[in-house]
């Protein structure tokens, strides 16, 4: 059995009667050619047969092989596609050619390892540690823990295995750092983030050089992501609640990591200390839906689902998409036309493996953005500085550059700064109000969308059209024409980097 998601065409289909019936040939399809041999996981099934319909379900391959071919246009059908945000997919390669091709690895006996991470002085706990091993042939395994209210973090494993490197990622209010050949009984020190807000260096790149707290009012700005939250400096942002496997939970859009918060934060933080570093776009009205199980990919069908709701029920102007797939899919491309007819344009990340950009990013609807990073910009030894690139054409101006994980080709729209990026992570551990440093195309997406909503706030005729497809691409148009280049072409850049008017 695999699994498979089902839905119905919309977009292209401007009249009532247009999409009534293709929500009909999807009910039809499924109940007289699918019902009887499917295992149904999630059935969104809205009551307004305008709506699209989304359908989650296991089935044997070959069957669904030989259905296809007889469903009607309207109606797609098509493997689950996972994807996922850079914190599910973080690539290690800097440090170790290694680690990047690491699988998990299960715990067994034999050897033991122990660290203690600390920071300021005193134990972390709540910081995820990832422990890379290498062993014959050149097998490459991790082991991830939590370290506890001691700060400790244990790791067992079989003698076959050479640990290689390690990497600490604190809970929030520090610093990740990588350790090469880390030894057992070792103290893992952790330098403090720093709290010289409101603005820094991604603002700055943007030409924002004031802490105005109404910028980027009058505009909506959906996050479809792991959720938001909690947290004192994201409390205004309006949870859609989360859209997990076909079923809608509207009280389920809590944080299931910490990746969602740090993406709101970068595009809407409203700190409440000049020391703490404020969102992009602190006046937007900002909306997050969660489409994240913990610690698992988000497929197509609720990503679609979630860019529904963003768009038609709350008429947002952007979406922002931190997550990506290797293949594409043509229900969520749907999806994003579908918005995009709407007046919803979707900005997204082009993912992290330095390779070809990824989907939905590479869909030629969407806006795709890399990643930059700045020369100098994170203490040694931290996850930060280990970013640059080995190109020397990866190099532009302002001691900025192409992150050597980020995507680029041809799709790039433009980029924007996405190495070492402090934003808001979620309240726990004791933790009040923290923030967290993140590195990713996923951390410079939201840095663009909200550079993106600052030019349309100040652009008076914006506002003022249809939600339509005119709206959208004019909200295109606005971008590309901002943009400032940073001296690097165009693949890996796009136009540039937007510059707040």
């Amino acid at each position: 059995m695999a699994k498979y998601v089902m839905a119905n065409r919309r977009s292209g289909k401007f009249h009532e009667s247009e999409k009534r019936a293709s929500r009909a040939s999807l009910d039809t399809s499924f109940h007289t050619l699918l019902a009887a041999n499917v295992h149904l996981i999630g059935d969104t099934n809205p009551s307004d047969d305008q709506k699209r319909r989304v359908m989650i379900f296991e089935a044997e391959p070959v069957e669904i092989k030989a259905k296809k071919a007889s469903l009607p246009p309207d109606v797609m059908i098509e493997p689950e596609i996972l994807h996922y945000t850079d914190v599910s997919r973080r690539f290690y390669s800097a440090f170790s050619p290694f680690a990047a091709i690491a699988e998990a690895l299960p715990v067994a006996a034999g050897a033991t390892l122990t660290v203690t991470v600390v920071g300021g002085g005193n134990p972390l706990a709540g910081a995820e540690v990832i422990l890379f091993l290498r062993g014959s042939g050149g097998l490459a395994r991790r082991l991830t823990a939590l370290t506890s209210s001691l700060g400790q973090a244990i790791f067992n494993f079989s003698p076959i295995w050479t640990p290689t490197a390690l990497v600490a990622v604190p809970a929030g209010g520090f610093w990740s750092v990588v350790i090469r050949g880390p030894e057992d009984g070792m103290t893992v020190t952790v330098p403090p983030l720093p709290q010289d807000g409101p603005l820094s260096w991604w603002h700055r790149a943007l030409g924002i050089s004031n802490s105005d707290p109404t910028r980027g009012s009058g505009i909506k700005v959906g996050v479809i992501d792991t959720g938001a939250g909690p947290h004192g400096f994201l409390s205004h942002v309006t949870s859609v609640g989360s859209f997990i496997d076909g079923a809608f939970d509207p009280g389920g859009g809590a944080d299931s990591d910490s990746h969602g918060s740090h993406v709101c934060g970068t595009v809407g933080a409203r700190p409440s200390t000049n020391s703490d570093y404020l969102g992009i776009t602190p006046g937007v009205d900002l909306f997050c839906a969660r489409v994240f199980p913990p610690g698992q990919g988000a497929n197509q069908g609720d990503i679609a689902d979630a860019i529904d709701s963003l768009s038609k029920d709350h008429q947002v102007d952007l979406i922002n998409l931190s997550l990506g797939a290797p293949s594409p899919s043509e229900i969520e491309r749907d999806a994003i036309r579908d918005a995009l007819e709407r007046g919803t344009l979707c900005v997204c990340a082009a993912a992290n493996s330095a390779g070809p950009v990824e989907f939905p990013a590479a869909f030629p609807e969407s806006v795709a953005v890399s990643a930059l990073g700045l020369e100098g910009w994170g203490p040694d030894g931290t996850l930060a500085a280990t970013r640059q690139p080995s190109e020397k054409e990866k190099f532009g101006s302002a001691r900025m550059f192409l992150a050597n994980f980020s995507c680029f080709g041809p799709e790039i729209d433009c980029c924007a700064p996405g190495v070492g990026i402090i934003s808001t992570v979620p309240e726990r551990n004791g933790l009040m109000t923290p923030y967290g440093s993140m590195d990713g195309t996923s951390m410079a997406s939201p840095v663009a969308c909200g550079a993106l909503a600052a030019i349309l706030s100040a652009t008076p005729d914006y506002q003022n059209l249809p939600r339509d497809v005119s709206r959208a691409e004019r909200a295109r148009a606005l971008l590309k024409a901002n943009c400032q280049d940073v001296g690097m072409e165009a693949g890996f850049q796009g136009r540039g980097i937007p510059r707040v008017i």
